[in-house]
């Protein structure tokens, strides 16, 4: 018995079939991205997972309402969906409201839920190891310290101050004034300006002035402000493109740097303020 005639007879086969044409080539890409959407339609209830390219086309369209996005997403899902991002770039999780989701990664087994690898380098080069940036026994450690200074008396009576002068001489003017003048608020940028006035003030006794009668930010706050965005700009884009574009300093990466320098002057300087 020939045991080399199967072969021989599927090499006639392949053979004998015309060659796949560029054409072919495009119409099977277009079926199978179609077959990807019909799929991720059917069988999930999150944001539209495009095939290859995950959730990352869809960013861009929402990245001026990212908060409304999200919300009607999540309502959409249940209050949890899953992710993921283009193919090779191992962006994928989970974003969740659900209260038992929460209290459990925040509680009931915090010790399982550490930042990781992944996100830690995304943000090394704004935060450092910082608390919000470390894990483990140096996340510990930070906390112990950060936690006795912040519930001693004199810090929790210092806080209560700073925040009621900022509301009733700075927020509450602002807001009247707006009111009056065009009727039209952006409360959530005014709020997020007295989140980052509030903070500035407490933590390092320096006012960022996003509160000031003109609106205007400070560089430290623009950069800040700046340097964050950007940082989370990593998670959207595969390390095989932002990494190589951090070492030639390029595009965002660029921008990112520039920022971050700022910020790291203003903390350096101010530190340096309160030594002396």
């Amino acid at each position: 018995m020939d045991h080399s005639s199967p072969l021989l007879t599927m090499f006639a086969f392949f053979e004998s079939c015309p060659p796949i044409s560029s054409w072919d080539a495009v119409f099977g890409c277009i079926v199978f991205f179609l077959c990807g959407c019909v799929f991720d339609r059917l069988t999930n209830k999150g944001p539209m997972l495009w095939p290859v390219l995950g959730i990352m086309p869809s960013i861009p369209w929402w990245r001026d309402n990212v908060y409304e996005w999200s919300i009607h997403a999540l309502k959409k899902a249940g209050g949890t969906f899953h992710f993921r991002g283009a193919w090779f770039g191992k962006m994928y999780g989970i974003v969740t409201v659900d209260p038992a989701n929460v209290e459990y990664m925040l509680k009931t087994n915090f010790r399982n839920f550490r930042k990781g690898k992944y996100y830690r380098e995304r943000f090394v080069d704004l935060l450092g190891d910082g608390i919000f940036n470390a894990d483990d026994e140096l996340w510990k450690e930070q906390r112990r310290a950060a936690a006795s200074e912040m519930h001693s008396p004199r810090f929790v009576h210092h806080s209560f101050r700073s925040m009621q002068e900022l509301v009733h001489d700075k927020l509450m003017k602002i807001l009247e004034r707006m009111a009056e003048s065009c009727g039209v608020i952006d409360l959530q940028d005014i709020l997020l300006r007295f989140t980052f006035d509030n903070i500035c003030c407490v933590a390092f006794g320096v006012d960022s002035g996003c509160l000031s009668p003109e609106l205007h930010r400070e560089p430290f706050a623009k950069a800040f402000e700046e340097s964050t965005e950007l940082s989370l700009f990593r998670f959207l884009v595969p390390p095989y493109i932002w990494k190589p574009m951090r070492a030639l300093g390029l595009g965002t990466e660029r921008q990112l740097k520039e920022a971050v320098q700022i910020v790291h002057h203003f903390a350096n300087k101010t530190v340096s303020d309160r030594r002396s």
